[in-house]
């Protein structure tokens, strides 16, 4: 039987033995830079579970186990053995390079289909010029904004940030409110990647929805990000048909980039 076992090497092999694997075009859903590795150890234990053609990487979450593959050409995937947790596997491809996920080959080793997103995008110069009054959130509006990311989003690979991360944010304005009558009713949380202004996470309390609050947002972020970025940028999950609406209807389109994510339970 193949066993997991825990990762003794520090960032800078592993680094090195990854780059590897990627030189021989290994099928693989990982594309870390090296710097990455050093970070991913200092949060938290990485696990192997090495076998003939190929390698996984289980990164240890609070909630899951991240699966990073790294597979030779006509190797298919292998069974995993049973762990504590939830086993994610998130496979970021280009649709129109014809790059498709497979994942009719994962089901058959005991994942099941999650979710899927794609990345849309919209050019800066096409933002528009309105002018619009922003408001920002608070600092004291921290623990509301935490439960409503906690209700609103699957807790697997949603990126939710910690409690300093969503701290710092609030600091440095890049949480957009909207609100009536000193009440929180939404928010928009972003951040920059260069020129790029990539919308993090959007969400509307349950009472409030239907009420153009997240379309509201979306233009208050475009209009605050337009004169430093070149283009915006945002995941949204296929299946949400009022977001994917509203997205189209304010000018984003696809850029080719999809994400399936499947998922072992214990």
């Amino acid at each position: 039987m193949i066993e997991i076992t825990e990762n003794k090497t520090d960032g800078k092999a592993l680094a090195v033995e990854i780059a590897g694997y990627l030189s021989e075009k290994r099928r693989t859903n990982c594309f870390l830079q090296p710097e990455d590795w050093k970070g991913i150890l200092e949060q938290g234990k990485i696990f192997r579970m090495e076998f003939s053609g190929g390698l996984y990487l289980l990164v240890e979450k609070e909630r899951q186990f991240d699966l990073l593959y790294f597979l030779e050409r006509n190797t298919t995937p292998v069974p995993l053995p049973d762990v504590q947790k939830p086993v994610i596997l998130e496979q970021v491809s280009a649709e129109r390079a014809g790059v498709s996920p497979a994942p009719e080959e994962w089901e058959a080793v005991g994942f099941r289909r999650y979710l899927r997103r794609k990345r849309l995008f919209l050019a800066a110069k096409n933002a528009g010029q309105e002018s619009r009054g922003i408001t920002f959130c608070g600092e004291n509006e921290q623990e509301r904004i935490q439960t409503l990311l906690s209700e609103s989003f699957e807790p697997y690979t949603s990126e939710l940030p910690d409690a300093d991360t969503l701290a710092a944010d609030l600091r440095e304005k890049r949480v957009i409110a909207a609100g009536k009558d000193g009440k929180l009713l939404g928010f928009l949380r972003f951040g920059r990647e260069k020129k790029i202004s990539v919308l993090r996470q959007i969400a509307v309390l349950p009472a409030a929805r239907g009420r153009g609050i997240g379309d509201r947002l979306v233009r208050d972020w475009l209009a605050l990000e337009r004169e430093n970025a070149a283009k915006f940028q945002l995941w949204v999950r296929e299946d949400n048909l009022p977001a994917l609406r509203m997205y189209e209807k304010l000018g984003f389109q696809p850029d080719g980039r999809i994400a399936p994510v499947m998922i072992k339970e214990p």
